[in-house]
């Protein structure tokens, strides 16, 4: 006799004693005997996959059912100045944007400010962004008339890989050869608002975008970008860099602390 035969014998010899006995038919349900053969009298729950699934039903059938793989953490970080002189002694900070006397808007795109290399086999079909800015700015009206402010910022992610170097696959937004490298620029802050003559403003992000359909994906190479399949499979089984940079424009504005952190994921 099987340990959970053994305890049920039990549960309805305590229940005949008690004038429970029907309830010891209730005993099965919660300690099931195992059928002939000693299979389980119960099974995971879930739909027996007799095809492979498609978009229409799951949305991403390439990562349906994968686990999430942690796969590195990118940061970068700028502030901008209105003097970004260093002290004596000391060599100019990269990372300083000067901005120029309002109202001029300052621009700016700094690639490269922080990246990583993934190896090969890293991810199977997707690679996830969870992207976290912390900024802040502040901004002035000295000019004695009614002005615009605007902040805008947004990070810019380049996808390297040597399967990209294919002359034949074509970037669809400049309509010229990958050349290795997929440029993605993601939104993120854009702040439009009047400030009035002698207003101070400041303002502070700390919201986070995450992936939905990826920074990268299976169908997203194959439908955008022209990779076959074979392709992809080499893409995603050789080594990715991915880099960060930031990029926008400031007007009115006086200060800035922008940090951008983006952990990976794949599947």
């Amino acid at each position: 006799m099987s340990s959970r035969q053994w305890l049920i014998c039990c549960l309805g010899l305590i229940y005949w004693f008690l004038g429970l006995l029907p309830l010891a038919a209730a005993a099965e349900d919660f300690y099931p005997l195992s059928p002939p053969g000693g299979e389980p009298a119960f099974k995971a729950a879930g739909p027996e996959l007799a095809a492979p699934l498609t978009a229409d039903q799951v949305g991403d059938p390439d990562s349906f059912g994968r686990n999430v793989k942690w796969l590195g953490l990118l940061s970068a970080f700028i502030n901008l100045q209105e003097d970004c002189t260093p002290p004596p002694g000391e060599p100019p900070d990269p990372s300083c944007i000067t901005l120029n006397p309002a109202p001029a808007p300052t621009s700016f795109d700094i690639p490269d400010l922080d990246s990583i290399t993934l190896p090969r086999r890293a991810s199977r079909s997707l690679l996830c962004h969870w992207q976290t800015p912390v900024a802040v700015y502040l901004a002035a009206n000295d000019t004695g008339v009614r002005q615009q402010t605007r902040f805008r910022v947004f990070p810019v992610y380049r996808i390297q890989s040597d399967v990209l170097n294919d002359p034949a696959l074509i970037d669809p937004g400049t309509g010229l050869p990958l050349g290795g490298v997929i440029e993605l620029p993601l939104s993120a802050i854009n702040v439009m608002q009047g400030i009035e003559p002698g207003e101070f403003q400041r303002e502070d992000f700390r919201g986070t975008r995450v992936c939905i359909a990826g920074l990268i994906s299976k169908a997203n190479l194959m439908g955008t970008y022209g990779l076959s399949e074979a392709q992809v499979r080499d893409f995603f089984r050789n080594p990715i860099t991915i880099s960060m940079g930031l990029a926008g424009q400031a007007q009115m504005v006086t200060a800035a602390s922008i940090n951008f952190g983006t952990r990976i994921m794949g599947d």
